[in-house]
């Protein structure tokens, strides 16, 4: 029993010690620049979004915020290099929702998504429209879904790609409605709305930013939104979900820190995010972007990832080996 008490004894010191040390560490958090990696190439969404906070960001930390751009591999190649920097509060990842798409289309993966990062926050949502060549004579989701089971197999959607968030919305789309689409991959999203706005594909999910020209020209009909429900910002377009109960599927931008930073130093992050993003200036630079903002808590935000690592693994499994897991 005696033995039994010291080792509590001890273990209650190591832990008063730990939170100590971490707080210590946090009022001197950060003494130097902090890196922020983008697992894209300049000019992406992404990036464009980490640039406009980034400015501002230092300031809240009171320390430069360096951009460090690593493209490659769909976002692995920046992930990994973020996962196993030091766990100092020095390095951190901005990715969008293929953070949480990545595990389901990738068999295996040179890091684990949720050992190795701690969900920050999310920084906010760009709006994901469906999108129909304007000779198409549909008006809405229920509409479309009837042109669909009228013309099963006939009906074909555009992508970015096999595994791309827009070929993924798609997807779970059509089983959710139980319609047949067919998928046609382009390399890239501009390439696939141009294809729509030709008329060589009637039918395509993409955001807001990458069809805004597409809409204005008269190019393209946006008929809906892709989120849980509607946007204030397009209160006009009703959600998938007014149709089709319970569709829900965001573009989303969110920050992660390394495994193993002391929790007092997240914190810390976290209110230097949530302190930019009431920035006027930043509001507007994000909003022009299509970005509408949105902030977490880290517990909030930590199980919207696991939520969404689940949910596309869902949509994988019951695409019927369509999307391969590489």
């Amino acid at each position: 029993m005696l033995n039994f008490q010291k080792k509590m004894q001890r273990l209650m010191l190591t832990c008063l010690l730990a939170g100590v040390m971490g707080a210590g560490w946090a009022a001197d958090y950060p003494s130097a620049p902090v890196t922020l990696v983008v697992p894209t190439g300049p000019g992406g969404g992404t990036d464009l979004a980490a640039r406009a906070m980034s400015e501002r960001l230092a300031k809240a930390l009171g320390q430069p915020v360096i951009i460090d751009n690593k493209a490659g591999a769909g976002g692995i190649i920046g992930n990994q290099s973020a996962a196993r920097a030091k766990p100092d509060g020095y390095t951190l990842l901005i990715s969008s929702n293929q953070f949480g798409i990545i595990p389901a289309v990738q068999s295996k993966l040179p890091y684990d998504p949720i050992k190795d990062f701690i969900p920050i926050t999310s920084i906010g949502v760009i709006p994901t429209l469906v999108l129909l060549n304007p000779s198409l004579p549909i008006g809405s989701i229920s509409e479309l879904i009837s042109y669909a089971k009228q013309n099963p197999g006939k009906l074909q959607y555009a992508s970015a790609g096999i595994g791309s968030p827009n070929h993924l919305f798609a997807a779970m789309f059509s089983k959710m409605a139980n319609i047949d689409m067919l998928h046609v991959p382009f390399r890239g999203t501009s390439p696939a709305l141009i294809a729509v706005a030709g008329g060589e594909v009637p039918l395509s999910f993409a955001s807001l930013p990458a069809s805004q020209g597409f809409i204005s020209g008269g190019k393209l009909k946006p008929i809906a939104v892709t989120s849980g429900q509607r946007l204030k910002t397009l209160p006009d377009l009703p959600a998938i979900s007014e149709t089709v109960p319970g569709y829900a599927a965001d573009i989303w931008l969110g920050i992660w820190g390394v495994a193993g930073t002391p929790p007092a130093v997240i914190d810390k992050i976290h209110a230097a995010i949530e302190e930019t993003l009431k920035d006027p200036a930043v509001l507007k630079s994000l909003g022009d972007q299509g970005l509408v903002v949105e902030v977490r808590s880290k517990e909030n935000f930590a199980a919207v990832v696991k939520e969404e690592i689940a949910k596309w693994n869902k949509v994988v499994d019951d695409s019927g080996g369509e999307i391969k897991r590489q």
